[in-house]
């Protein structure tokens, strides 16, 4: 089963969290970095091991699925679209104090790439036959969207709920980038999905997968932006992992529950 080799890859780099909650608390090392910036670009290299689990979620699972799966996948994918855009939504709202005005543009930009991707996914099901109708989310990714402003609104005060905040939301679009990478670069390997009539929605789904990688890798820049200005502490740099570490996790771990939700529902096959 996919699921049980993505989980035995995931224990294997599971060492990244760990010592990144050690670096979290030493305060020493995480002032050695001269800049915001030279610390996000560290942070991308060290969580490497996470991200090619997360690429694998997507390479795996497009080579070893049937429409069936595709369905399932869909419909997920469908449902946190749109709690994407009401957890970005209630951060410009309820939080928009606590946001630099700088920012709002790009992440109302967000709000309207969240809302397109809902629309795009729910074309995707039409052309399956199938619908939104009665799903009901894993409760792995509705704990996953539960988590940013959970973590971020600890602290309500400038910079620090909104390094928080991206720590924790964008971290999740990074790792969602390397997924959907997968899944574009490995479709072609499955030759069923490109017969008959599953055709049409095997190439609906790949190249939204390439368009959506390029709208999360451009949500991911937001962080970087956000990060490469304020994280010039120690203690900011703290605070955006209080919140980047766990949401990394979570991510990961919604992914390859996914697939092993729907290998159950194809019966382990």
């Amino acid at each position: 089963m996919i699921s049980k080799k993505l989980w035995e890859e995931f224990e294997e780099a599971k060492w990244v969290l760990e010592e990144l909650k050690r670096v979290k608390n030493d305060y020493g090392l995480l002032a050695r970095f001269k800049t915001g910036h030279e610390f996000v670009e560290w942070f991308k290299l060290f969580i490497s091991p996470i991200l090619r689990v997360n690429y694998n979620t997507g390479a795996y699972w497009i080579k070893n699925t049937d429409i069936r799966g595709i369905v399932l996948w869909t419909k997920q994918g469908a449902w946190n679209e749109r709690a994407a855009n009401s957890v970005l939504s209630r951060a410009l709202t309820d939080y928009r104090d606590y946001i630099e005005p700088e920012f709002l543009d790009v992440l109302a930009h967000q709000v309207s790439d969240e809302a397109r991707h809902f629309y795009i996914r729910v074309k995707i099901l039409e052309l399956a036959g199938e619908s939104l109708a009665g799903f009901q989310p894993l409760p792995q990714w509705s704990q996953l969207f539960e988590f940013p402003l959970k973590c971020a609104s600890k602290r309500l005060e400038r910079p620090y709920f909104q390094v928080k905040f991206s720590g924790a939301f964008q971290t999740v679009e990074l790792t969602a980038t390397v997924q959907h990478r997968g899944v574009v670069e490995n479709a072609h390997f499955n030759k069923g999905l490109w017969e008959g009539d599953a055709r049409r929605v095997v190439e609906a789904l790949v190249n939204f997968s390439r368009e959506i990688e390029d709208d999360e890798s451009f949500h991911w820049s937001i962080a970087e932006r956000i990060w490469a200005r304020f994280l010039t502490t120690a203690e900011l740099r703290a605070e955006a992992l209080e919140c980047a570490i766990p949401a990394l996790e979570l991510s990961t771990v919604a992914k390859i529950a996914r697939i092993e939700a729907a290998e159950r529902a194809r019966g382990g096959n």
